[in-house]
């Protein structure tokens, strides 16, 4: 063995981004190699080389993310290759050089969930990957490595090797962030604060200073901009009155002017001549002539020059004054919509200290599955300490317009009289923590998610506030009818009586578990009971229902009123920003941003100001053009991903590479630099490549369908195949529902509501490890955005030949071309849109509008079984005779849905849409504003039930989603037609 001095592959050194990094030389490493030949030996000494998989490795070279390059030879004697050994090559990249912070787990970061780092980059390289150094070794484990923590990557094939080391970088770079951070946690705990949690990473009270720089700098930004809005709203106020004044100045001085109406002279006289008519006096004929008379005068003095010339000023003076009086009135709209966004943004500056840090305010989901990698108060996800229990000023929380909807909905589907006076939402991170604890041991006990059913609770009104608080207690049990346990009702009129005269329930979310050991079903009263244990929490109170008006002198009706601070549940900040890197400041979004084509029309900035998420589009587009400033831009589209803000820009003349190099040399707002990035649809810089949003967090590119025909932006120029989707190689089973369980009567019922003429035959559970776990990534994604994430169970019709397909990979929206009869995958099957990526030959054509997809190209979901029953085909023969059909209920995330209650302006107005955006513009009416802080997750399309106007509206009610999985597919339910 030696070392000797080699020229490694440019796409091995790429990984660095400086190659002066990676070895003692500019573009080399130091490699160790056996050879019979000989060969100059560098003048370094010798280091040991053994195999990655052995309990020692490779040594690594001492610089931050430098690497070592190694040999494995198969054969006996030097030289020589064993017979059918492989030559194998391995690298180690190291992973921190100093020691990291004693907090911080920097094994578990490494390693991911369940080892899903690593692992991730030998699937997507074959490459085996190992961990060496201190620290690698399990708990208990001997560690016998010495030196900084590495991974190793052994591989024969020196392309799929350069592409595991691009991924183990990108590991590094991440985990180097991760620790950067827990450092400066670190440091700010020592010695600040005042009083309790003093040195131990806590903040203290009431210490603007315990505040990260970043939280600082985003507390400040926001109340500068709230301060800002308000200034503006004062002096939009004070022009609409100076313009409305002006106006009404304009209209009082201004003189009359000369029109042929009658005037005095000639109205006195009429009133002579009637009078004189009407008494038949011998003069009336006079009288009559007299009018007539002054009536010719009046005309001919309303012709002259001068009272012409009078009209016509008078005319200029009343249009000048309607203009002032509109322009007030945009005024004092303009004022208005800066006023509330002065609100919002010092509404964010006063909860930023709760998404200061990244546990803070809020609690790991992980953690609460026991399945976090990090230690406490490192955690990107959120605090490992069971939340606190809120106050009464903190457990309720008011709703939006679409949540009300579904609340409606949900009370008179499930057999409520009447109208809800009002409803507000329970918002305790401690219960919650505790179910979604409950049910991760659940998962671990039986393998499968488990079920979970809607149910209402009615109580006294004097133990309200201890339910949402504390949740339902198990020693405070009474009447016990049925079995120990906490009672809930399939029918809320049922609850209605357990009120005890009272105008308040709830409706609660119960995890079922196994049937007997952990809840009964009693079908006769249709009670559900819960037998919760100490310590887990099977229920989970969502919101609390008001059902009929109470008396002024309620109490609990005036402490929700009064006493209780309901804030805005749509725009209260989720903790997202504290955690996406470019949701507290601008930064750089994409380490491998630049341009090889010779011009480009198309670029992609981000991350911008996180402070333009407060602001509209139009907003984003002037501060996109101010940075942009010497080049013409046609078209900006933001991206809006969770807390980060980018952008798509379409200039009006393309840029070259000079051109393109200085603007990504630009300081944004003279401070920081962005990305800068090519997005022109054939990208060549992009061919040959794997979507790198397969591999990230969201795990799903909506541009693997979608070419761009109506919206350049969307499509993607990477590629997407189908060795690299999430669910690639997965298995899914089918398990029997019960018939005389408590879900197998849930399903029944939801489909005899819409379809008296259906009876269910058969209800499968779905068990897909894959997308339940792609599906709980996504809630908790949604859940920290917003702050909250709505759930329901929808039914989904298709062709019962497709079901298997769906399944498998998860409900995907639909593309926007057309299927080519040539094309073997979607030709020939009578679909809209292709079945195919946008990798295929076959299908290119465009697909326009055909009396189809009327909010957009997403996934369309109903809670009425006879709606997607409208769009079940292919159903199988029944042995015996007859057809047997099939549809999915499925679990939905809508996350903070937008409500669409009216009809479009066109039945192709929203045809195009591939995400869930804005859809105002499109709309005759709105139910209720867009959410420009946060958005929305998906479309809920309230049905008119017969008041659309024809082909822009809809009779029953629809869900739209864009993201797939925010969709589980979780029972097939087979029935037959009578």
């Amino acid at each position: 063995l030696s070392e000797v001095t080699v020229q490694l592959p440019s796409s091995i050194l790429a990984f660095s981004g400086k190659a002066g990094k990676i070895g003692s030389s500019k573009g080399q490493a130091r490699i160790a190699v056996a050879d019979d030949h000989s060969a100059p030996v560098a003048d370094m000494e010798n280091k040991p080389l053994t195999d990655a998989a052995s309990e020692q490795s490779t040594d690594c070279l001492s610089d931050p993310g430098s690497i070592v390059v190694g040999q494995r030879l198969g054969g006996k004697g030097p030289g020589r290759q064993g017979k059918g050994a492989s030559r194998l090559q391995q690298v180690a990249v190291v992973v921190l050089e100093e020691t990291p912070t004693p907090s911080f787990a920097l094994r578990g970061c490494i390693l991911g969930e369940r080892g899903q780092n690593l692992r991730h980059i030998a699937e997507q390289t074959s490459v085996r990957v190992t961990l060496a150094g201190k620290g690698a070794a399990k708990r208990g484990e001997l560690e016998e490595e010495k030196g900084p923590m590495r991974i190793v990557l052994c591989g024969a094939r020196p392309g799929q090797l350069a592409e595991a080391v691009e991924l183990a970088w990108d590991l590094v770079e991440h985990v180097r962030e991760r620790h950067e951070h827990a450092k400066q946690l670190a440091q700010q705990s020592k010695g600040k604060g005042k009083g309790k949690g003093k040195g131990k990473g806590k903040i203290g009270h009431g210490a603007a200073d315990g505040l990260s720089k970043f939280a600082k700098a985003e507390k400040e930004r926001l109340e500068q901009a709230a301060s800002k809005a308000k200034q503006e709203a004062e002096r939009l106020t004070q022009e609409s009155k100076d313009m409305q004044s002006k106006g009404s100045q304009i209209l009082k001085t201004a003189k009359p002017p000369v029109t042929h109406e009658l005037t005095d002279e000639v109205k006195d006289v009429a009133r002579l001549a009637a009078a004189a008519g009407a008494l038949r006096q011998d003069d009336a004929l006079d009288a009559a002539r007299a009018f007539w008379e002054a009536l010719d005068r009046s005309r001919a003095a309303a012709q002259t020059p001068e009272a012409i010339e009078q009209r016509r000023e008078a005319t200029q003076v009343q249009e000048h004054a309607r203009k002032l009086f509109a322009e007030a009135r945009s005024l004092d709209q303009k004022a208005k919509a800066f006023k509330r966004e002065g609100v919002r943004l010092a509404s964010e500056s006063k909860v930023v200290t709760s998404r200061a840090g990244p546990s803070a305010g809020r609690c790991c989901s992980l953690f609460a599955a026991q399945a976090c990698p990090f230690s406490h108060g490192e955690c990107p996800r959120g605090s490992h300490v069971v939340p606190v229990v809120p106050t009464q000023q903190e457990v309720f929380m008011s709703i939006t317009q679409a949540k009300m909807r579904l609340l409606h909905q949900k009370w008179s589907e499930a057999g409520g009289c009447g109208e809800l006076v009002a409803a507000w939402q329970v918002r305790n991170p401690r219960l919650e923590f505790l179910f979604r604890g409950a049910e991760a041991n659940f998962f671990d006990r039986h393998q499968q998610t488990p079920d979970i059913i809607d149910a209402w609770h009615g109580s006294p009104e004097r133990n309200i506030f201890s339910i949402a608080i504390h949740g339902f207690d198990p020693s405070r049990r009474a009447g016990q009818a049925y079995g120990a346990g906490e009672y809930f009702a399939k029918n809320p009129m049922v609850s209605v009586g357990y009120a005890q005269g009272g105008s308040f329930m709830f409706l609660c979310k119960l995890l079922l578990g196994s049937e007997g050991e952990d809840h009964t079903w009693h079908s006769g009263p249709q009670y559900y009971v819960i037998k919760q244990r100490e310590g887990r929490m099977q229920v989970l109170p969502i919101f609390l229902v008001q059902f009929k008006k109470s008396g002024p002198s309620n109490q609990l009706a005036v402490q929700l009123r009064t006493s209780v601070v309901i804030r805005d549940a749509e725009e209260r900040g989720g903790t997202l920003a504290a955690q996406q890197r470019g949701g507290l400041q601008a930064c750089p979004a994409r380490r491998d941003a630049g341009m090889s084509a010779e011009s480009t029309r198309h670029l992609w900035l981000g991350w911008l100001d996180p402070a333009l998420r407060f602001r509209d589009d139009d907003g984003v587009a002037d501060d996109v053009r101010s940075f942009l400033e010497g080049h013409e831009v046609e078209q900006v589209v933001p991206e809006r991903n969770g807390a980060r803000i980018g952008a798509f820009v379409l200039l009006k003349e393309p840029v070259g590479r000079s051109g393109f190099a200085a603007l990504a040399a630009r300081r944004y707002h003279g401070e920081d630099f962005i990305s800068v990035d090519d997005a022109q649809p054939a990208n060549p810089r992009c061919r040959g490549k794997v979507c790198p949003r397969l591999t990230g967090p969201s795990r799903y590119c909506r541009g693997w369908n979608i070419r761009g025909h109506a919206a350049w932006h969307w499509g993607c120029p990477y590629e997407h195949p189908e060795d690299a989707r999430p669910t690639h190689g997965t298995e899914y089973t089918l398990e029997p529902v019960k018939a005389d369980s408590a879900k197998h009567d849930e399903i029944c019922t939801e489909m005899a509501r819409s379809m008296t003429n259906a009876r269910v035959v058969g209800v499968q559970r779905v068990q897909n490890a894959a997308l339940e776990r792609l599906y709980e990534d996504r809630r908790r994604f949604i859940h920290d955005k917003q702050g909250f994430a709505v759930e329901k169970e929808l039914w989904h019709g298709t062709s019962c030949e497709a079901l298997p397909t769906l399944l498998k990979h998860g409900l995907q929206p639909p593309s926007d071309t057309r299927p080519a009869d040539r094309c073997p995958l979607s030709g020939g099957k009578g679909l809209c849109t292709t079945l195919c990526g946008t990798g295929c030959s076959f299908c290119t054509e465009e697909h326009c509008w055909d009396r189809c997809h009327m909010y957009g190209l997403g996934v369309y979901l109903a809670d009425v079984a006879q709606k997607s029953h409208q769009y079940v085909r292919k159903p199988r023969e029944r042995s015996g005779g007859g057809l047997v059909y099939s549809m999915l209920r499925c679990r939905v995330c809508l996350g903070n849905p937008y409500l669409i209650e009216g009809n479009l302006l066109g039945g192709s107005a929203l045809h195009d849409t591939c995400w869930c955006q804005d859809p105002s513009e499109a709309l005759e009416s709105l139910a209720e504003e867009w959410s420009i802080t946060k958005g929305h997750d998906a479309y809920y399309v309230k049905g008119l039930v017969g008041r659309q106007k024809h082909g822009l509206g809809v009779y029953n009610n629809e869900y739209v989603v864009f993201q797939p999985y925010q969709i589980l597919p979780l029972y097939r339910v087979d029935y037959v037609l009578s």
